[in-house]
């Protein structure tokens, strides 16, 4: 596996519950380097979403290929009322229908420069490759509440292939 190039750098490996369903992939990348934090609500941010970098982050030197964003998404649904009087009323339900997703969900998503030279999230529709991350102790401490082994969001099912790209 190498040695750590940075302390933000995470641990790739298969998910135990998918790995007998996965192909080998002895190729791909076995680290990834996490810049940055995102916390969404309601939906997942859509490509092209800055990333607020980690302090003491230089993505100029040599690193492992693939930089990710740590992201966080509250899940909502919105829920419009109309008064007999016309006016509305909008809440946010958390359990408003038995089929949506409720809570919280934690995975990597992949980056790239954007405009101005800052992270933002990768184009693509990133779904999950059946690969997980063990966080270091130096992210999860920048972001209370984050999960130690965590879902990696690097595959693109309508191309087929996984995020390798700094």
């Amino acid at each position: 596996m190498g040695t750590d190039l940075h302390p933000y750098t995470v641990r790739l490996r298969a998910d135990p519950h998918y790995a007998p369903h996965l192909a080998d992939d002895a190729g791909t990348v076995d680290s990834a380097l996490v810049a940055g934090y995102h916390a969404a609500f309601a939906v997942p941010p859509r490509p092209a979403t800055a990333v607020g970098l980690f302090g003491g982050l230089d993505l100029t030197g040599t690193g492992p290929p693939a930089v990710m964003a740590l992201v966080r998404v509250e899940h909502a649904s919105q829920v419009v009322t109309v008064n007999d009087d016309r006016t509305s009323r909008t809440l946010w339900e958390t359990s408003t229908f038995g089929r949506r997703r409720t809570g919280l969900s934690w995975y990597l998503a992949p980056t790239e420069l954007g405009p101005g030279g800052r992270r933002v999230i990768a184009e693509g529709h990133w779904a999950a490759s059946g690969r997980q991350a063990v966080l270091p102790r130096s992210v999860t401490a920048l972001v209370p509440g984050a999960p130690i082994v965590i879902d990696v969001h690097d595959h693109d099912p309508r191309i087929g292939r996984r995020w390798m790209s700094a």
